[in-house]
């Protein structure tokens, strides 16, 4: 079978990207002075000293699998560049989002975590209006260290739950003396909990999609998925295993010369296993910035087409937001809501066309 590609159209060849270094590696804004207060609420009547313990019938909302304990949910902003990796707490987080930030040169990552909580997760790295946006669609506290003008718009308009690591949380990271600065600031989720169960209580959490009850084990059509978000140094893969019945991750950083190396959970020391990956096709545009920084906007409302691989089953169907903080939901072509398997969620958010300053390609092959 040839290789499957985008169904979206006018997806014209990759094009290298020259010059654009500084868009991850430059520093964040400074945060307006109102903002290190601007969400903060009255601290609880009684605090977590830890995850809380739940029954073991209960369901994690994000997993759909049975956890015996939880903390208040909690998201995190993730480096995704060369200087970034190995990251800490990809294999422990319920549910991973990925997105370009600025330049359309490198991917960041959003960790929610509701019920693990690894003692470190980073490199942290700062916000963008779009990440916030999904962030919002969750009752998460948001750790992140800064964030661009727009992005702390964003987290003021839409009052998140906000824990600046380089601001009014500064005393939840720390930085690790092996990475250079600006990469290598790094949380420990348990403390995150804590701060944001002192600060906003224990929001209730409900599951954004269906889980299937009962999944049988099979093969999908496609046990290849290719993402190529800059063919200088993010390429990334998701491969099934069959002996796992889920998605191993891949990464290949062209300069290193290593070819794709499978990601392991520096925490566990255990592949990254994903149940299902969604490929979210948005609207993505570059946004004129006079101080040079490449801002970036991403469509996180609205809808579009979606590629849904759960477990071994593939549709092509399309996500649904309805905006202010709703949850996005997919659905397959019938019109039924996609129910997903038990077990951690890749949320891939990809353009939907390419162009000069936009080099990404996705390819599925068997």
């Amino acid at each position: 079978m040839k290789p499957y590609r985008s169904f979206v159209p006018a997806m014209a060849a990759s094009i290298l990207l020259t010059g654009i270094l500084a868009g991850c590696g430059h520093q964040a804004s400074q945060p307006p002075a109102a903002s290190k207060s601007k969400n903060a609420a009255a601290p609880a009547s009684s605090t977590s000293t830890g995850l809380i313990t739940s029954p073991p019938s209960e369901k994690d909302p994000l997993t759909g699998l049975n956890t015996p304990q939880h903390g208040p949910l909690v998201a995190v902003m993730v480096e995704n560049s060369e200087y970034g990796r190995p990251q800490y707490g990809l294999s422990s987080a319920d549910i991973v989002y990925e997105a370009y930030t600025e330049f359309f040169y490198y991917s960041r990552y959003v960790l929610l975590f509701w019920g693990h909580a690894p003692a470190q997760v980073g490199p942290v790295r700062s916000a963008r209006p779009y990440f916030v946006s999904l962030v919002h669609e969750w009752p998460a506290a948001y750790a992140h260290a800064g964030a661009s003008n727009p992005g702390y718009t964003s987290i003021a308009q839409d009052n998140i739950h906000n824990l600046d690591l380089d601001a009014s949380a500064s005393n939840l990271g720390y930085r690790s003396s092996s990475r250079p600065a600006p990469h290598n600031l790094f949380t420990n989720i348990s403390n995150v909990m804590q701060a944001a169960q002192s600060n906003w209580g224990n929001p209730a959490v409900t599951a954004h999609w269906p889980f299937a009850n009962h999944v049988s084990s099979g093969t999908p059509p496609y046990q290849t998925i290719t993402l190529e978000w800059n063919p200088r140094n993010t390429l990334e893969q998701w491969r099934w295993d069959a002996s796992a019945q889920g998605w191993t991750r891949w990464v290949n950083d062209p300069g290193q010369n290593t070819g794709y190396v499978q990601v392991m959970g520096l925490n566990s020391g255990q592949p990254v296993v994903a149940s299902n990956v969604v490929i979210e096709y948005t609207t993505e545009k570059y946004m004129y910035d006079p101080a040079g920084t490449g801002w970036i906007s991403v469509q996180t409302r609205g809808e579009g087409k979606a590629l849904l691989f759960l477990g071994h089953r593939f549709y092509q169907g399309e996500w649904k937001n309805n905006g202010s903080g709703t949850p996005t939901h997919f659905y397959l072509a019938n019109g039924k809501e996609a129910a997903f398997d038990p077990g951690q969620t890749w949320i891939e958010v990809v353009p939907n066309s390419q162009s000069a300053v936009n080099p990404f390609h996705l390819t599925l092959a068997q």
